[in-house]
């Protein structure tokens, strides 16, 4: 791994993810682009010379504000680059071009729920969905960030074998073990030696000789990944995305975005 992104918008949960992307960038020796995005306000002046008088006041506290982020103790001797933006929407970030190759996406959520999550939503969730980089939600303070066991939620299908590629670094990284989980619901019944047949098969094509193999029955897929990750006591939830937007989003939803949602423990997410 050689670059993570991380936006920032200096809150509380903002830094959990900080943190995170720090320890990752020191075992893995990476570089942080360090993001921060802020709107101007809408008011209107008469005067020019105040107005511009004003911009720069603000770009100036923001560029301290980033300035003493970085100097904090958990970044020293780790490469970050600072980037500034203005009246940009924070998950269009992912199209820039000087973020859009990233092997990492490191992110804070507070997480919504009910008629919030429908109306406003997240910049979590939207980034999630679009980038095509992998996306690390934090949703609290980890004091260690460590990865000793991942699950890995799936169909299993031929789709996930891209996805994977794109996860396996972790687990080599931290030489996690891995809890390969199939969640089976009424709605998308499966009989369990085809279920078993395809996740072994997964299994032999990334030589995954110490992971484990679970099947598990839930009233729904994102139940059955929040009720087994607590049974195992996951250190990280990995699941892909079909990165829907527009009406399919609308009708379909995301199982990905759910999850990194309504769950407390950190979940990796990649677009199919």
């Amino acid at each position: 791994m050689k670059t993570i992104l991380v936006p920032t918008d200096f809150s509380d949960h903002a830094l959990y993810a900080l943190k995170v992307a720090a320890s990752i960038a020191k075992k893995s020796n990476a570089e942080i682009k360090l993001v921060h995005n802020y709107s101007m306000p809408a008011v209107e002046f008469n005067n020019a010379y105040f107005y511009d008088d004003m911009i720069k006041q603000i770009k100036a506290a923001k560029k301290k504000q980033l300035n003493n982020l970085v100097c904090q103790d958990f970044l020293k001797d780790i490469d970050v680059k600072k980037y500034i933006l203005s009246n940009t929407k924070m998950w269009e970030i992912v199209t820039d071009k000087r973020f859009r190759n990233v092997n990492l996406i490191v992110m804070g959520s507070h997480g919504t729920s009910g008629f919030s999550e429908i109306f406003i939503g997240s910049n979590t969730e939207k980034i999630v969905r679009l980038a095509d980089s992998p996306v690390l939600t934090i949703k609290n303070e980890i004091e260690d960030f460590v990865v000793k066991k991942m699950v890995f939620a799936s169909n299993f299908f031929e789709e996930s074998y891209t996805v994977f590629e794109k996860i396996k670094f972790f687990a080599d990284l931290y030489k996690t073990h891995i809890h390969l989980l199939k969640v089976i619901t009424p709605k998308d019944f499966e009989p369990t030696p085809v279920s078993r047949k395809l996740m072994e098969d997964f299994a032999k094509k990334f030589n995954l000789t110490g992971s484990t193999i679970s099947i598990y029955n839930a009233t729904s897929i994102e139940k059955g990944i929040t009720d087994f990750s607590d049974e195992v006591n996951a250190d990280l939830i990995a699941i892909k995305t079909h990165g829907r937007t527009g009406i399919a989003h609308l009708i379909n939803g995301s199982l990905a975005e759910d999850v990194a949602n309504h769950i407390d423990r950190p979940v990796l997410s990649i677009k199919m």
